[in-house]
């Protein structure tokens, strides 16, 4: 009989079919090749592992190759042929009877597959010199929970299956996720190469890769450069391939669309544009039907144009229109009530100025822009198809019952929305720092990462010189856009590691009539102070920011004098050696600190901080004093920890500096005296340093 269609059983104690009939019982086959090519294989090589079952199967590393089965039998029939290896191909097949399947496999394997309903979890770390597939398909579930390692890898998940992966490292990964199926990610890649259905899900928060080209499909008419009907074309993050291309593409054969010029340009540069433009140009000050000045406090009813007669009504005179612009001066002195007519409706509202809508709207498109501090409230209900908000410093808009279709979202520094209703689709980019609060329902949000490109934008005005805002059309110049980096929300974590030149400002104590000495007191030789911990940094806006943690402080005092431990009422002290030893002494403090500090980022990486250090005391055997000396044949070492008890318990250190980036110089110094009842000397530890991370 064929290796193949056999199985070898681990039989309990040479027990009978019958007498374990209807009792769970585990079944091992020890996998050996059965081959019927000319090719030759090493008696259990696995290359290829197909799952062809919805049993449950678990992938493990094991001392040989080998599979299991649990479930309850009646005869060998129940479990014949659930599996076969053949020419390096593993393939589990569904049995008549079974529960599990687990698979013991100690050498790495290139290629997976998973058909028909499979359900497979694989425990055990892989790597591939080369190449390898991971395909999951027919609603089949793979999860990978070791360590991916390859060169080239191509993961394909088809017909609403879904394949996840822990931690992966490639050189190339080429991904395919057909609609309906998803695909997770953890890890990196040099070069993704990414074919996406629009009804599929890629998820990728902690993976990261250098660069991203995505599939293309080509029409007849386009120039092809490799096989089938597919181009892979390198991209930015945020460009999506337009659904229906209006004019065909030249292609060069580095991958670059040709102009009618004969010029080169990439899709990424082509598109960029456009798309940074669908959200932040539909809301800009230079379509603003309506500005309202800085300062001034306004409430706007709408009304049809039919029930108004005039663009619009004011109870006290405004400057009213200016090139086509209808506009209220900067600082006006009363509270303004002013009606207009519902299709003049794009308002930008200067800094500091708050604006009321007091009526209802019903609109297909609108646009509100607000400089830093201003403030727009809508009362009534709001219904608007496509709405724009572009929101600056310390802006706030807040909507009390809000149905719209899309939301285009943009922002620059930390501001305020409060939604109360639903919106069906927000296109924002993730880095505005604008705070959504309320009761609010939103179905879909496309959240924008923006990497460095070059577009055309309005530059801000100011309505005191009598500019208006066409103006800025006017002035509008190129100029480099530059996200924050991907991972910089307003919450970041740091570790952090400080080393400083460790000293105190002291003066002498008469306490216990010691220091009788001729030297008068303690004199310091080097010391060194050490830091540690981790840091939580809050930022508010692009300049301020607050940080605070955990930490641990070592101080190390070192002495010039000769000293030693005594005893004094009960109680060690540190005094003078009238000996004729040599000795190093030394004081160590411990603690463990919490620091908070606020930052201000000066220019670009430059930055300058302020803030205070607690500090609690531990008592261990490595803290209070320490000495070492030699005597004939010896070596000593004394190390007085839980017996020297005269730190203070709690300290607080003030500290200031200055950096580049992660890099701090700092000055600190302590507002309490280091010693209980200013015992030894009244002590207060200062150090100049740097730190990694603050």
């Amino acid at each position: 009989m064929k290796t193949k269609n056999l199985l070898f059983l681990i039989l309990i104690l040479g027990l009978s079919f019958n007498s374990f009939s209807q009792e769970e019982v585990t079944i091992k086959q020890v996998l050996k090749n059965s081959s019927t090519s000319s090719k030759k294989f090493t008696t259990d090589q696995i290359n290829f592992v197909k799952v062809y079952t919805s049993i449950p199967v678990t992938i493990n590393n094991g001392k040989e190759n080998a599979i299991y089965l649990t479930g309850e039998f009646d005869s060998a029939e129940d479990y014949a042929g659930f599996c076969t290896l053949e020419d390096a191909v593993l393939k589990i097949n569904s049995p008549k009877k079974g529960e599990k399947i687990t698979l013991e496999l100690d050498t790495d394997v290139s290629i997976f597959q998973f058909y028909n309903n499979a359900n497979v979890a694989i425990n055990k770390d892989i790597k591939i010199e080369r190449s390898g597939l991971f395909e999951a398909n027919s609603n089949s579930l793979a999860i990978f929970n070791g360590k991916v390692i390859g060169e080239d890898l191509i993961i394909n998940s088809k017909s609403n299956s879904k394949i996840s992966f822990i931690s992966i490292d490639a050189n190339t990964l080429k991904l395919g996720i057909e609609k309906g199926s998803e695909v997770i990610l953890n890890g990196k890649t040099n070069t993704l190469k990414l074919d996406k259905d629009e009804d599929s899900k890629f998820i990728k928060d902690a993976f990261s890769f250098s660069s991203l080209y995505e599939a293309l499909e080509l029409n007849d008419e386009d120039t092809i450069l490799a096989q089938g009907n597919k181009i892979y074309l390198k991209t930015q993050e945020f460009v999506g391939r337009p659904k229906h291309k209006r004019d065909s593409w030249k292609i060069d054969s580095e991958g670059n669309i040709l102009t009618s010029k004969g010029d080169t340009i990439s899709k990424a540069e082509a598109l960029e544009e456009v798309e940074y433009n669908k959200l932040s140009n539909v809301c800009s000050p230079e379509n603003a039907n309506v500005l309202i000045g800085k300062n001034a406090r306004v409430n706007i009813i709408f009304l049809d144009k039919d029930n108004i007669g005039e663009d619009y009504v004011s109870n006290y005179p405004i400057k009213g229109y200016v090139k086509g612009q209808l506009i209220v001066q900067d600082d006006y002195p009363l509270n303004l009530e002013l009606t207009i007519r519902n299709d003049i409706g794009n308002i930008t509202i200067m800094e500091g100025a708050e604006v009321n809508i007091l009526s209802k709207i019903n609109e297909k498109q609108r646009s509100y822009y607000l400089f830093k501090d201003a403030k727009l409230n809508f009362n009534q209900e709001t219904k608007i198809e496509e709405l724009s908000l572009g929101m600056n410093d310390g802006s706030k808009i807040s909507f009390k019952d809000l149905k719209a279709d899309k939301v285009f979202l943009k922002g620059d520094g930390t501001s305020d929305l409060e939604l109360n209703g639903s919106i069906g689709f927000l296109d924002r980019y993730m880095y505005d720092d604008i705070n959504l609060n309320g009761d609010y329902k939103i179905d879909s949000i496309k959240e924008r990462k923006l990497k460095m490109f070059t577009i055309s934008t309005p530059i801000p005005f100011t309505s005191s010189n009598n500019k208006d805002v066409n103006s800025g059309k006017e002035q509008s110049q190129s100029e480099k856009i530059k996200a924050q980096k991907q991972g910089k929300d307003k919450l970041n974590f740091t570790l952090q590691l400080g080393y400083g030149i460790l000293g105190w400002s002291n003066r002498v104590s008469s306490i216990d009539n010691l220091f009788a000495s001729p030297k008068g007191q303690y004199s310091l030789s080097y010391s060194d102070s050490w830091s540690l911990g981790f840091r939580y940094e809050y930022k508010f806006n692009k300049r301020w920011s607050i940080s605070t943690g955990l930490g641990y402080e070592s101080n190390i005092f070192r002495f010039e004098n000769n000293l030693m431990l005594t005893d004094i009422n009960g109680s060690k002290r540190i005094d003078f050696d009238t000996t004729s030893l040599e000795t190093e002494s030394r004081l160590v403090a411990r603690y463990v600190t919490l620091p908070l500090f606020v930052k201000f980022k000066v220019h670009k990486s430059f930055n300058v901080h302020v803030g205070a250090i607690a500090g609690v005391n531990f008592r261990t055997s490595s803290t209070g004093f320490k000495r070492d000396y030699e005597i004939p044949n010896a070596e000593v070492e004394e190390r007085w920890g839980t017996k020297y008890d005269n730190f203070k318990p709690l300290k607080l250190d003030v500290q200031a500096g200055f950096g580049w980036g992660s890099v701090n110089f700092y000055a600190k110094y302590s507002v309490i005296s280091m010693f209980k009842d200013n015992k030894e000397v009244a002590a207060y530890p200062f150090s100049v340093g740097v730190s990694l991370g603050l």
